[in-house]
């Protein structure tokens, strides 16, 4: 019988005295029977002003039913707070429930007593069967069902796989116009929907014009082989947004025989969660062996280290998925891709964006981000369930009417009559007439999907990586004390008797978690990239929680969200590409332009593809160095958090003002320009002296100044204080600063058009102001070695200029 260690409670007035027990060990007892009688102290109020101390004495009744094994108090026995009192073996635990009735001894779990604080139906709180939500369990019963579970799965060697449904293995669409096309053999996309499948919900689903209208299924390329191959590694649950109905007709079309899925399906009816998917309504105790399919990423915000996320099946080009007002909708999603890089003609105008997509990258009105399932919304909510199949319904009616697959088709069908006829304007173009024809037979709908042959690889590589762990883990422990029971723990055997244990080939304390293996797999493909979106994240969104920003650290790359000299990637959007980081990137070496599909493609084939299939066009006016470089706060700011932010761009302001300074000590500077050209205010005789001076140095060492001026071509080292203007000359010789006294050559040819360069330069620089700065720190260390060349190519191209 099961023990239940029976408490006070937090009613009584503490501090209470029990003065006799009424129960002795091993009497039965049922509920409000009188146990024991404890006494307890209060003030009463006599008069005005004065108040008498009394004691009231009180029989304590059982909450509990069963037999009475043990007290936990004594007579005479002081309590101050809430203690267990007694302990009782129970007749039953009510550890199994259905629709609040104990399916072990019938009880009614609902009723209550004055005696108890503690409801029945709290034994047992967990659902975790698929198509049962009246059906609770205890935390030990689910705990004993899923070791069992697992133990199963280790013997077979599998693991669990939750698959989604909607645009992850199949797409579905209710528009007329399919029917239609499969009917007519004349149609352009008649090959393309002559294996949809279709099903009619007449009793499920929203009312009105999209009542009992049909559904047309089409099953992505590859899904009977892929689940065919996956399914003697995984066993197969089925988790979908749609409803049971819905959910029951899918799953009859993908597996017709029910050899795949059984009866492992759950829909929203038995969710919990009207926004949100959790692995935990099936597996409550623990996740370390299930993974997950899906197309959305958000709809998992407790599972996201168990997800792969698959590229969106959009078959019926616009449409989406049918479900998708039961799903959170995010302001973050990227456009989706093409799912290669192909030529223009399946890019262009006439092959639509899935409307969800486009909208939220546009910045268009959309709902407020749902990131996150919070305690209100794991409440089924028949308001809000009534607006979304409101809002399902207007979306159906809207197939219906609208007819959108038609009419995309049909204005295909409008340019290829315009490009026939215009071929036949030109009759000098012979190749022409051909390509208005296959132009006006064009078809909308194309089934050149891959997606599933790289998805059944990185199953089959993560089921591998799995029982490699496992079984390496075994070994190890084996290796360690070879008659250790599997399952066990070394300090539990040790003080038993030594002895030899069968190993069945199990053992639940050596099962790896699947989300660290996929972590391993996934962190390599990145590793080492510095990535920044443009067009892909609106503003607003943080582009490290963003949707793709997510998924590209996942995969090991970092992303900023500015152009910085350690980006190695700039990922443009295809709708986007041209824009403020475009331009900036490509004024940079080292940085690879590359649009969307790129990332998109090595995180659906898990492994780093070559660039140049992907590489932006990049325009000529993009390329050009103008005379205002890029701004610094997006050059040298290393954006790695929100704090960080604003240092790096204050930093970076200061980095821009040392810049136009060019790290110059005005002082030093202005005193080399008097000795080089001569200041107005000093004597004359002074500058011929110091000329004079010059002049003998310079002629008694021309050998060392031809070395000095060869040996100086990179610019001034990082620690060196910048050369002087003045140590420039007419034919672009440079002097080099020396430590002590500084030797200058000058012709008399040069001077008057140095002078003019430099006495320019000189009053700009005088009138910008002084600045305090003298050593200029960039964030992290950047070193600014490229631009101190850059600044003497201009003064030699300024000089060679003025000598001409």
């Amino acid at each position: 019988m099961p023990e239940k260690a029976v408490s006070l409670g937090s009613r009584l007035h503490y501090p209470i005295t029990v003065t006799k027990l009424l129960k002795s060990a091993g009497d039965a007892i049922r509920k409000q029977d009188k146990l024991f009688v404890y006494k307890y102290n209060w003030r009463r109020k006599v008069g005005d002003d004065s108040w008498n101390d009394e004691s009231a004495y009180v029989e304590f009744a059982s909450p509990a039913e069963g037999r009475l094994k043990e007290w936990r108090i004594r007579e005479g026995m002081v309590i101050n707070a809430d203690v267990p009192c007694m302990v009782v073996d129970e007749a039953c635990s009510h550890e199994v429930q259905l629709h609040r009735l104990c399916c072990l001894c019938g009880a009614d779990m609902t009723e209550t007593t004055w005696a108890s604080e503690e409801r029945d139906t709290d034994r047992a709180t967990i659902n975790m069967t698929h198509d049962q939500t009246g059906l609770m369990v205890s935390q030990e019963v689910a705990t004993k069902a899923e070791n069992e579970t697992q133990k199963r799965l280790l013997r077979q060697r599998k693991l669990s796989l939750v698959v989604d449904l909607d645009q992850t293995i199949i797409h579905a669409c209710i528009e007329p116009t399919i029917g239609e096309w499969q009917r007519d053999a004349t149609s352009p996309n008649h090959e393309a929907v002559r294996d949809v499948k279709s099903f009619q919900l007449n009793d499920d689903g929203p009312r009105g014009l999209a009542s009992g209208c049909t559904y047309y299924i089409k099953l992505r390329p590859g899904l009977r082989q892929f689940l065919d191959e996956v399914s003697r590694m995984y066993e197969m649950h089925v988790y979908t947004m749609g409803t049971r109905a819905y959910a029951r007709n899918i799953t009859r079309i993908v597996d017709p025989d029910r050899y795949l899925f059984a009866n492992r399906v759950i829909s929203r009816d038995e969710n919990g969660s009207i926004t949100s998917k959790s692995l935990q309504r099936i597996f409550p105790v623990s996740t370390n062996m299930v993974v997950i399919i899906d197309d959305r990423a958000d709809v998992w915000p407790r599972n996201r280290p168990n997800l792969i996320k698959v590229i969106p099946y959009d078959f019926f080009k616009g449409i989406g998925d049918i479900n998708s007002s039961f799903l959170p909708r995010r302001a973050d999603a990227p456009p989706t891709p093409s799912p290669t890089p192909p030529p223009q003609e399946r890019n262009g105008a006439l092959q639509p964006d899935p409307a969800p997509a486009v909208t939220a990258d546009e910045g268009t009105d959309q709902p407020k981000t749902i990131t996150a399932s919070t305690a209100l919304e794991e409440i089924a909510d028949d308001l809000n369930l009534k607006m979304q199949t409101e809002e399902q319904e207007k979306t159906l009616e809207r197939q219906l009417t609208d007819r959108p697959l038609l009419h995309m088709q049909e204005e295909l069908d409008r340019e290829g009559e315009l490009s026939a006829a215009a071929s036949q304007d030109d009759p000098g173009d012979a190749a022409a007439p051909a390509a208005g024809v296959g132009h006006g037979r064009q078809h909308l709908l194309s089934d050149d999907d891959e997606e599933l042959s790289a998805l059944q690889d990185h199953l089959t590589d993560l089921h591998t990586s799995f029982y490699e762990t496992y079984d390496r883990r075994r070994k190890e422990r084996r290796q360690s004390d070879p008659t250790l029971p599997p399952g066990s723990s070394s300090s539990s055997n040790s003080s038993g008797r030594r002895r030899s244990v069968a190993d069945d080939g199990v053992d639940l304390s050596m099962v790896p978690d699947v989300g660290d293996i996929l972590d391993e797999l996934k962190s390599s493909v990145l590793s080492g990239l510095v990535i920044v979106l443009s067009g892909l994240v609106p503003l607003g969104v943080m582009v490290e929680e963003s949707e793709i920003g997510m998924q590209a650290q996942s995969f090991g790359a970092q992303v900023l969200d500015t152009i910085t000299r350690r980006v190695t990637h700039l990922v443009v959007s295809t709708s986007r590409p041209r824009t403020k980081k475009v331009q900036q990137a490509a004024k940079m070496t080292g940085i690879k332009i590359v649009n969307q599909n790129w990332l998109t493609d090595c995180l659906s084939q898990w492994r780093r593809l070559d660039e140049r299939p992907y590489y932006l066009e990049i325009q000529d006016i993009d390329r050009e160095k103008s005379s205002d470089t890029a701004e610094p706060s997006d050059l040298d700011k290393d954006t790695k958090g929100d704090g960080a932010a604003a240092a790096a761009a204050e930093a970076a302001a200061t980095v821009d003002e040392a810049r136009e300074l060019k790290d110059f000590d005005w002082a030093t500077a202005d005193k080399d320009l008097e000795e080089f050209l001569g200041d107005e205010d000093d004597d004359d005789e002074d500058d011929d002296d110091d000329d004079n001076d010059e002049d003998d140095s310079d002629e008694s060492s021309p050998a060392k100044d031809d070395e000095s001026t060869s040996g100086d071509t990179d610019g001034s080292t990082e620690g060196e204080k910048p050369e002087s203007s003045s140590s420039v000359t007419n034919k672009g010789k440079r002097k080099k600063a020396q430590t002590g006294d500084d030797t200058d050559e000058d012709t008399p040819e040069a001077t008057t058009s140095t002078s003019s360069v430099m006495a320019k330069k000189q009053r700009l620089s005088r009138s910008r102001g002084t600045s305090t700065l003298r050593s200029v720190q960039t964030p992290n260390g950047a070193d600014t070695d490229l631009d101190d060349e850059a600044l003497e190519r201009e003064l030699l191209a300024e000089l060679e200029a003025a000598e001409e």
